[in-house]
């Protein structure tokens, strides 16, 4: 089984966008296992996953059951919280919001991976945290939703020759 696009792809492809406005090196939340960084940077987290379609079903018969594949793809929206630290966390904060909602959003996204879609975001809110060293470190947060397709690749089952025989029952 394999799945065609993923939740760190789908963070991967985010950051990528997030990076590219200049808003700071961007980073994955839970599994990065390494201190906070200095200065401007965007923490990501992969909030949710719901389903929006049904899955349809997709049969790749080659001829050959070594290579045969089946796929079963379905539309899910994702919701991705980023978490903006620094110096004017605010400013960048409203700055992703707007852009992330406009033609240059949905256009740039596609780019990066058009298996993905910018939906909707939140509106920024100031979340200021006690780090480390108990100081106040600037933070802002949004959510942003998402349109991902994602198909899980399946090996195809099946048979091209029959080894028939009768027998009587009694």
């Amino acid at each position: 089984m394999a799945v065609d696009y993923t939740g760190d792809n789908i963070i991967d492809d985010v950051a990528t966008f997030i990076e590219g406005l200049d808003l700071g090196q961007c980073y994955q939340t839970q599994v990065n296992r390494v201190a906070m960084p200095e200065g401007k940077f965007c923490m990501l987290t992969l909030k949710s996953l719901k389903r929006l379609s049904t899955t349809t079903k997709s049969n790749g018969d080659t001829g050959d059951n070594t290579t045969a594949k089946m796929s079963y793809t379905e539309v899910r929206q994702v919701d991705v919280q980023v978490d903006i630290y620094g110096d004017n966390s605010n400013d960048r904060a409203a700055e992703l919001e707007t852009v992330f909602a406009s033609s240059y959003g949905y256009d740039t996204i596609n780019s990066i991976n058009e298996k993905l879609a910018p939906l909707y975001s939140s509106t920024p809110i100031n979340m200021p945290m006690i780090n480390a060293e108990d100081q106040y470190q600037d933070r802002y947060m949004l959510t942003l939703t998402l349109q991902a397709h994602i198909t899980v690749i399946l090996s195809q089952d099946y048979f091209d020759k029959v080894d028939l025989s009768i027998k009587q029952v009694s």
